[in-house]
């Protein structure tokens, strides 16, 4: 079940937990109300999956739900629903028509439960102490949830010796490259700073090079011609703009230096040890406590004037180690696997359930 893209993008690093398995077979639904749903179905299709309607997606024909997202008429569905993280944990309030709730979001009452009863057969966390805060949000799902992790980040963490194939596939040399990363929102770094990418550009010698990374929703709120024109100086000058989905991961890799906001990336970034420059933040936003506030308080700003020499001396976040042990949890692609086997009541496949590297992407 997909709402966004970012929910799109989520659920094709879940789907290698079922490959090669003939048993299983996987469609594709959108579950309307989001407001970046837009051509969405489209995107489905160019990734070649086998889409359904909601109203079949709603009958008997289906043994089991994944959606990224806890968000929709999930409830609707007949069949158990598996909710997962669509980002680095659960590290944001829940947005509303005029802020933000003081409700973590994926994990908020409103969002798990319909008419006094829980939606998702299973609610899953990518930590531990992600249960206390299902405990205050939502203590009637607490006897649904499962410690799952993050397939996202493993497949990062073992792309890391592809580095190299990533740098020559964006034509990077030895260059430093410098990728901006911005989550969507008025505090987001693009929302903030639009014009850092062809500053950066204007700014830097030839021996660096610079790419940007746009969250999904921002692609679809202004879409393609409008966000070329708006970046037209910077990609004249050199600047790489990542297309919307499945190529910032290998953009990240490659990366010498990170600037980013309060999105996931700079948690991925920040827990992978590189280092990382925030150009802003989005406190307001952030749930209280959690490894997000935690980056907010360490990471190094991005401040007007000399920006080379800032990107110079940009370093790993102190304790980026700990960082990530506060955020992600070991085996998320065996744990996964072994739950929606359990589900499926399907003796396991007898290979492994590993990640694999992400895919290079030429611009």
């Amino acid at each position: 079940m997909v709402r966004t893209l970012t929910a799109l993008d989520r659920l094709l690093d879940v789907l290698p937990v079922l490959a090669d398995d003939m048993r299983v077979e996987t469609r594709f639904a959108v579950a309307e109300g989001s407001a970046f749903a837009r051509n969405l179905a489209d995107e489905l299709h160019r990734c070649q999956a086998q889409v359904v309607t909601w109203d079949e997606a709603t009958g008997k024909d289906f043994d089991l739900a994944i959606s990224p997202s806890s968000n929709g008429p999930l409830h609707e569905l007949e069949v158990p629903v598996v909710t997962l993280p669509h980002g680095a944990g659960h590290h944001k309030l829940r947005a509303t028509e005029t802020g933000v709730a003081q409700e973590v979001s994926g994990l908020s009452r409103d969002q798990l439960m319909h008419e006094g009863r829980v939606v998702p057969a299973v609610v899953g966390l990518s930590h531990p102490d992600q249960l206390a805060e299902l405990r205050r949000n939502c203590p009637e799902a607490v006897p649904r949830a499962a410690l799952i992790g993050d397939p996202c980040f493993a497949r990062l963490q073992v792309s890391l010796p592809m580095r190299e194939q990533y740098r020559e596939s964006l034509g990077t040399g030895r260059r430093t490259l410098v990728l901006l990363a911005s989550t969507w929102g008025r505090d987001s770094l693009f929302g903030r700073r639009g014009d850092l990418a062809r500053e950066l550009v204007a700014t830097l010698p030839a021996d660096y090079q610079v790419a940007l990374v746009l969250h999904p929703n921002i692609w679809n709120k202004y879409d393609g011609l409008q966000i070329d024109s708006w970046t037209r100086s910077a990609r004249r000058g050199g600047l790489i703009l990542v297309p919307r989905l499945r190529k910032w991961q290998a953009a990240l890799i490659a990366a010498d230096v990170v600037v980013s906001d309060h999105g996931s990336l700079a948690l991925y970034a920040a827990a992978l040890g590189k280092p990382l420059l925030l150009g802003a933040f989005g406190h307001d936003e952030v749930v209280p406590g959690s490894p997000m506030e935690l980056l907010g308080e360490r990471a190094r700003r991005l401040q007007p004037g000399d920006l080379r020499a800032q990107i110079d001396a940009a370093r790993p976040v102190p304790g980026h180690r700990q960082l990530a042990e506060l955020t992600f949890q070991d085996r998320p692609y065996q744990r996964l696997r072994t739950l929606i086997y359990q589900r499926l009541e399907l003796p396991e496949p007898p290979w492994p359930a590993h990640p694999e590297p992400v895919d290079p992407f030429t611009p």
